[in-house]
């Protein structure tokens, strides 16, 4: 049977007669019956009896219907989930993100987009910037999440937020002097330092090396959300990115920006051969809001003094 002779006999079924599966329906009488005859004609039995008026159901259509009840729910379910899929009310989102946006940035969009459509699961991974690009080409996740991506020919970055390095340091020292701003008050300080090559990290050690800067090196981390995390506990200073610094406890640590400002775009990236999806488009909104709160945040936490890099 297709569709909409199982359609038709369903409604006869319901109602019992043609009129009131028309009704039903939104169709003229004459087109169910003309259904029901190719029904049968195709089926080789009968569906129905005509008595008084009435169609009787033959056992054959009983059998018949417990069955079509079963897929018409199906079908049911089906409806229901391409119109969540359409408004982005539910289905899978699989994100990869570099670790200090994964602990920064996409927590808060996340918690946006699933406050409205629960429905939504998703698959999260912090990758490096390397194996993000990796993933979106494995087609392993539906986008990633990265600062400054190198950029490879088969994907598509769209930037959706830009942000700074800054400082930051355990809030301790801010009470000593001289004050936070001059370089001095680093001096043999321990500093965390990023030991992944990546195009920001590489754009702050020409700028370091450009002033002398001699730093004390004391410990060597794989990402900026590490770093941070070691300067909360008091163990030295770190550059890191704003969105990871704003998020860090203030009675802890002290942030300060830099001068020159030392800005960098957040991209999402995309397998550039496969649409973007409903849920792709609307976590981009949300991580849009969700950079744009945690700059603002930055800004509220920053010292007044600026660290003069240039």
């Amino acid at each position: 049977m297709r569709l909409r002779q199982i359609e038709v006999f369903r409604a006869v079924m319901m109602t019992g007669s043609v009129s009131e599966a028309a009704r039903l329906l939104h169709v003229s009488q004459p087109v169910v019956s003309r259904v029901l005859q190719h029904a049968e004609a195709g089926l080789g039995f009968a569906l129905f009896e005509r008595k008084r008026g009435r169609l009787l159901p033959t056992p054959e259509a009983q059998a018949l219907f417990s069955q079509v009840q079963r897929a018409w729910d199906e079908i049911a379910r089906i409806d229901a989930l391409s119109a969540n899929l359409r408004h982005g009310a539910s289905g899978l989102l699989r994100v990869a993100a570099t670790p200090s946006l994964a602990t920064s940035v996409l927590p808060a969009a996340l918690a946006a987009m699933r406050a409205a459509q629960p429905g939504v699961e998703c698959d999260l991974w912090a990758s490096h910037t390397h194996e993000i690009e990796a993933h979106l080409l494995a087609f392993e996740v539906d986008v990633g999440i990265a600062i400054e991506p190198p950029g490879h020919v088969a994907l598509s970055a769209a930037a959706f937020a830009q942000g700074e390095m800054v400082l930051v340091a355990p809030r301790a020292w801010a009470i000593e002097t001289p004050r936070p701003g001059a370089r001095a008050w680093l001096a043999g300080r321990p500093f965390v330092a990023l030991a992944e090559a990546t195009p920001l990290g590489e754009r702050l050690a020409v700028r370091l090396e450009q002033i002398g800067w001699q730093a004390h090196r004391a410990l060597r981390v794989q990402t900026y959300a590490l770093a941070a995390t070691l300067v909360e506990q008091g163990l030295g200073y770190a550059f890191v990115d704003g969105f990871t610094a704003a998020t860090l406890a203030p009675e802890r640590v002290v942030v300060l920006r830099l001068a020159p400002a030392m800005r960098f775009d957040v991209h999402l990236l995309r397998n550039g051969s496969a649409p973007a999806s409903v849920l792709s488009r609307r976590l981009e909104d949300c991580l849009r809001a969700a950079a744009a709160q945690l700059s603002h945040t930055l800004a509220e936490r920053c010292l007044p003094e600026t660290l003069a890099l240039g």
